[in-house]
């Protein structure tokens, strides 16, 4: 296992989770009847912008990532933010899961692990 690339692909996953949970918890406040209300309301919320920095943060990362590995071998690893954005929307905000969700959310780690195990080639 490169434990590297793991990292790299776990430190995107972490900024584009939290990024998904900062929109969630921004958007809950949100009331706007079109699209125009919407903009205005999103310019004006901090909690969004952050969220857009996180996820513009993780993009740039993403890159550097592609640029160093097959995309086969890294992009199955990014279904461990469905794991981690479920995780903070229990923790943080209160959300519930159905037992069902958790076991899907084990079949995604199971995968994953198999995935990020597996050895794939440029």
């Amino acid at each position: 296992m490169n434990w590297s690339r793991l990292l790299e692909v776990l430190v995107v996953v972490v900024f584009t989770s939290s990024g998904q949970l900062l929109l969630r918890l921004g958007a809950r406040s949100l009331e706007a009847e079109n699209l125009g209300q919407l903009i205005q309301t999103v310019f004006r919320t901090p909690i969004l912008w952050a969220a857009v920095g996180l996820y513009g943060i993780s993009t740039l990362l993403w890159i550097r990532v592609l640029s160093r590995y097959p995309v086969g071998s890294v992009y199955p690893m990014v279904a461990v933010g469905y794991v981690l954005v479920t995780a903070g929307g229990v923790l943080f905000l209160g959300e519930k899961v159905p037992p069902q969700g958790w076991i899907a959310l084990a079949v995604i780690c199971f995968g994953t692990l198999l995935l990020a195990t597996t050895s794939v080639t440029q």
